[in-house]
C-alpha cells in the first residue's frame, strides 16, 4: 500500500500534496513593514479588497485555486484570495479529528453553536437566550476519504446531534465562504419541539 501511494505521488504530485481544508495558517515571509494583500480573484492582477498583517495568525483557508497557488480566505464580509506561498499551515490535527473547537451559525432564526471537544461541551445560543452548557456524550471523527464527523450532546433538558461535512457552505448573511456545513438535529425539549437547523462552521483559533 505504501509503495502504491508513493507511485501515485510520483505520477501525480498534486495528489500526494493534497491538503485537507479548511485549515488554519499563519502569515509568513512578509516584511514587517508590509502587508499581505487579499485580492478579489486568484491572481496578482486582481484588485485588493483587504489585507493581512505580516504577523497574522490562525488565518482560515477554505479553498485553493485550481493551480494551487492561491488560498481563499475571509476578509470583512467577503471572501478573497491571498498568495499561498506567504502562508504556513499550523501544525494541528485535521478539523474532522474533532480535537479542537468549531464556531457555527445559521439563520433559522439566527443561532450560534460552539462545539468545544477539548472540554467535551457544546453551547447553543439564540438572540433570545444563551443556552446551557451541553455535555458531549459521543463523537464520530471523520477521515480524509470521508470528511464527515458527528457529535452527540445532551443536558437534563436538551439533546441533539451535530453532523459536520467538509464542503463549501454559505451563511446567507454575508459573502463569506466556509468549508464546513452543519446539520443540527435538536431533540424536543419541555420548551420547544424537535427541530433541524442548517448552518456553516469556521475553525476557532487553537493553541497546541
Amino acid at each position: 500500500m505504501k509503495r502504491l501511494a508513493l507511485c501515485l505521488g510520483l505520477l501525480w504530485p498534486g495528489l500526494a500534496a493534497a491538503q485537507v481544508l479548511p485549515a488554519l495558517y499563519d502569515v509568513a515571509g512578509v516584511a514587517g513593514d508590509d502587508v499581505l494583500n487579499v485580492r478579489v480573484g486568484p491572481d496578482a492582477d486582481s484588485a485588493a479588497m483587504g489585507s493581512l498583517s505580516p504577523n497574522a495568525k490562525a488565518v482560515e483557508v477554505v479553498a485553493l485555486s485550481p493551480d494551487g497557488k492561491w488560498a481563499q480566505v475571509n476578509a470583512g464580509e467577503g471572501a478573497g484570495w491571498v498568495a499561498l506561498r506567504f502562508l504556513h499551515k499550523q501544525d494541528r490535527p485535521d478539523w474532522f479529528a474533532l480535537e479542537y473547537s468549531l464556531e457555527c451559525s445559521g439563520t433559522e432564526p439566527f443561532w450560534t453553536l460552539f462545539v468545544d471537544p477539548p472540554t467535551k461541551s457544546v453551547h447553543l445560543n439564540t438572540p433570545d437566550a444563551e443556552g446551557p452548557e451541553l455535555d458531549i456524550k459521543a463523537s464520530w471523527p471523520g477521515t480524509a476519504a470521508q470528511p464527515i464527523a458527528a457529535v452527540q450532546y445532551a443536558s437534563e433538558d436538551a439533546s441533539g446531534i451535530a453532523v459536520l461535512r467538509g464542503q463549501a457552505c454559505a451563511d446567507g448573511m454575508s459573502d463569506q465562504s466556509f468549508g464546513i456545513s452543519l446539520d443540527l438535529f435538536q431533540a424536543a425539549s419541555p420548551d420547544q419541539p424537535a427541530q433541524t437547523l442548517h448552518g456553516c462552521c469556521r475553525l476557532a483559533p487553537w493553541a497546541p
